[in-house]
């Protein structure tokens, strides 16, 4: 029997429909190209959002606007708005709405501006809250001097004035300095005062506010996702134009400098020593690499084994979740993140707080644990740690263990938590350097790192280094620091002892310490400090500090370095640091007087000095022909030259020009030889000394003598000191004399701020 053969490519004759019900009767055929218009309420929202979109910043509302046009051309009314609702409405929005909570203050119009404030504005703004915090500071004050006469100086009462000040300050997301004490109890009367010195100055205020308003910029670009693997990794272009351009400035600042020696007047150009040291990016990854190659002899010498650990914050301190794999990875929304809009800033502190944790369990077990740590950004900007660590073979399963349990104390059961969270690689013998290399030069200047791929963004390794940097400035994350090894500032300061021997001062195994730093060797410097895991009050050696000789614009001692010395074996303090400089504007020509930074070399220029010295000397500047420098001039008298006031002489300009004027070739005297020689400029200062010595009461003929003076000689005159610094004579104080300024200072002070506090008190009453 034969199939018949059915042709499938003829259509079948269509069968009669019948339409027994009239909700299922035919309709029209669907009319391709027509669009849905909007409904009343949709196009009322479509407004609304359109709105919310006009009240972003600046920065934000023109790509949002511009994105929204784009698909209302292209795919039509009904396709933007579903852009609005969905993408902007649904997405975005809570997140911008999360940042500006983190960052805003309540019912402040102005200061909820900052993310589009220029600097003027900032400016002026830190005018403002200097301002109304100067007043809340008087009205405190004055409040305390109702209770009774030196009340304000009981250090219960100013405990409690800085507390209301705080509080003020941190309602504007402002940290007040020394805060942390304050909450430990541990505060001191001094750190009260150096704290509310602040809250009233507007220089503070202005580097504080400039701060926030780079951070809660960068959040808002974080939020709306432009800083991922997808758009822009690690920090937004806006920040990276930002640092760039404040480098920039630096560099072009530097360039136009010089520091000179304040004794000699040597000169060397600024910017070139800048980058013969560690502040140049590659000086500094050379230097960071040959101490972890030094870490890793001293673990191999101790039989010390070596782990690579790596740990990572909390997925709600991300912004961003990674979806896809190899080449199709995208960043996609964490919605995780929304509810609290964590900054870098948090999960930093997160770390941070992990890592205290961890370092308090090491103690606790008597674990001797040492190494290195680095601090990257993700894609999305969330920091994690890389941890180099050296211990024994016995103790590496419980150091793990502790690490791990720490690292997933928080939110340690959410999904990939175990994966992800906490990462441990044992190293092999010798492979230290080459485990970190490429977290070090990714976070400095992206060297030797051709043909790398980055894991999180993949792309090339080597254009990350900038984005990375600029990371770490905008929201002051430092990258690098080393745990439970000897300080770095001793073996710096140690390394400017090039072929000095230290053994006859604080003894043979300082200089022990000193040779290794000279020579670069930093395993033997960290065997000769004490090994990994001393106690800094145990080391060999450690830096000297003093208090500098000026006070800084808060009338704060400023701690300086100035040498080292050895707790343990004694001895006098080795300075390191014998010479003094100043920084100063590059002389235009060789024949072109000095000009210092906020100092006025210009002997003939009237004007008050740099208040370092109570005398302002104006002298005169003589110019002479030819290349041979002229002899000696004779003594002038004093008459009509000087103007005695209360608080020191100074040179009457017009009886300067004419001692000027009346030196002639005709009137010099032969020159006694002297292995000293001075330059055209510094001869022609000598008139003017003279007669400034004179009329002080202190002959100064001889030529020697006078050489010597100028060339940095100091000459006692009672309980004062006689200098010639920088084209000026000064007088400076004795060691007494300075004590006893010093006491003035501080009673005057005290009175100064009680004076003030009172003042602003009474005007906080006025007011109210």
């Amino acid at each position: 029997m034969t199939g018949k053969v059915i042709d499938f490519s003829v259509q079948p004759p269509p069968e009669p429909a019948v339409f027994v019900h009239e909700w299922n009767k035919k309709r029209h055929e669907a009319v391709l190209g027509f669009e849905l218009p909007l409904t009343a309420a949709q196009l009322k929202q479509n407004q609304e959002l359109q709105d919310e979109i006009e009240r972003l910043p600046r920065m934000l509302r023109f790509p949002f606007r511009k994105r929204y046009e784009k698909i209302h051309e292209e795919e039509g009314l009904l396709a933007a708005h579903k852009y609005l609702y969905f993408k902007f409405y649904r997405e975005i929005l809570p997140r911008v709405n999360a940042v500006n909570d983190r960052f805003s203050v309540r019912h402040m119009d102005q200061f909820n501006a900052l993310p589009e404030l220029s600097d003027k504005a900032v400016k002026l703004l830190a005018k403002q809250l200097a301002k109304v915090f100067f007043e809340r500071c008087q009205q405190l004050i004055d409040k305390v001097s109702e209770i009774g006469d030196g009340a304000i100086f009981k250090f219960k009462y100013l405990y409690e004035i800085y507390g209301h000040m705080a509080v003020d300050a941190k309602e504007l997301h402002i940290t007040p300095l020394h805060y942390s004490r304050y909450l430990k109890g541990s505060i001191t009367e001094k750190n009260i005062h150096s704290a509310l010195a602040r809250l009233v100055n507007d220089d503070f205020w202005y580097r504080r506010l400039r701060a926030h308003r780079a951070r809660w910029r960068e959040s808002l670009l974080i939020a709306v996702m432009a800083v991922n693997m997808n758009k822009r990794p690690y920090a937004s272009r806006q920040a990276i134009n930002e640092v760039r351009a404040q480098r920039k400035a630096n560099e072009e600042y530097l360039k136009q400098m010089d520091i000179e020696d304040t004794e000699t007047g040597e000169r060397f150009d600024l910017f070139e020593k800048i980058m013969g040291s560690i502040s140049n990016p590659e000086i500094r990854r050379m230097e960071l690499m040959a101490q972890i190659a030094g870490i890793e002899k001293v673990a191999m010498q101790r039989g010390d084994i070596g782990m690579f650990v790596t740990i990572t914050t909390p997925s709600k301190y991300h912004p961003t979740k990674v979806t896809g794999k190899k080449d199709e990875k995208k960043a996609i929304i964490n919605h995780n993140w929304s509810k609290e809009a964590y900054t870098p800033k948090n999960g930093q502190a997160y770390l941070v707080r992990v890592w205290s944790k961890i370092r308090t369990a090491f103690k606790d077990y008597g674990l001797k644990v040492y190494g290195v740590r680095v601090v990257e950004p993700h894609h999305d900007g969330t920091p994690h740690r890389h941890l180099l660590l050296f211990t024994d073979k016995a103790s590496r399963a419980q150091v793990i263990d502790i690490m791990r349990k720490k690292a997933l104390a928080v939110d340690g059961k959410e999904q990939g938590a175990q994966k992800h969270r906490f990462k441990c690689e044992h190293m092999n013998r010798g492979g230290a350097v080459s485990y970190i290399a490429k977290y070090i030069s990714k976070n400095i200047d992206g060297y030797a790192l051709d043909g790398e791929i980055d894991n999180d963004t993949g792309k090339p390794l080597s254009d990350t280094a900038a984005a990375v940097t600029a990371w770490a400035a905008t929201w002051r994350i430092p990258q690098f620091q080393f745990y439970n090894l000897p300080s770095k500032g001793a073996y710096r300061e140690c390394r400017k002892l090039r072929g000095v021997s230290i053994a006859e001062q604080i003894g043979d195994v300082a200089e022990k310490v000193r040779f290794a730093a000279d020579k670069g060797f930093f395993d033997e410097y960290i065997l000769s400090q004490g090994g990994p895991c001393t106690p800094s009050d145990l080391q060999t050696v450690r830096v000297a500090r003093r208090a500098a000789d000026r006070l800084n614009q808060y009338d704060e001692e400023v701690p300086e370095v100035f040498g080292i010395y050895s707790p343990v074996f004694g001895g006098d303090v080795v300075k390191t640091r014998e010479r003094k400089y100043q920084i100063v504007k590059k002389r235009d020509n060789q024949n072109s007087a000095p000009v210092a930074v906020g100092f006025d070399f210009n002997l003939l220029k009237g004007g008050i000095a740099d208040p370092r010295s109570p005398v302002n000397n104006c002298g005169s500047v003589i110019s002479t022909d030819g290349d041979k420098s002229p002899d000696l001039a004779p003594n002038y008298g004093v008459t009509g030259v000087y103007q005695i006031k209360p608080w020191g002489s100074c040179l009457s300009d017009k009886a300067a020009e004419k001692a000027a004027q009346a030196v002639k070739p005709a009137q010099i005297a032969s020159r006694v030889n002297s292995r000293i020689t001075l330059s055209d400029k510094e001869i022609a200062f000598i008139p003017e000394i003279q007669k400034f010595t004179a009329a002080m009461g202190h002959e100064m003929s001889a030529d020697g003598l006078m050489m010597m003076f100028i060339r940095g000689m100091t000459v006692d005159y009672g309980d004062q000191k006689l200098l010639f610094r920088d084209g000026r004579i000064r007088l400076e104080l004795g060691d007494e004399a300075k004590a006893v300024k010093e006491r003035q200072l501080a009673v005057k002070r005290e009175q100064k701020t009680a004076s003030i506090l009172a003042r602003v008190e009474k005007m906080r009453m006025n007011n109210t």
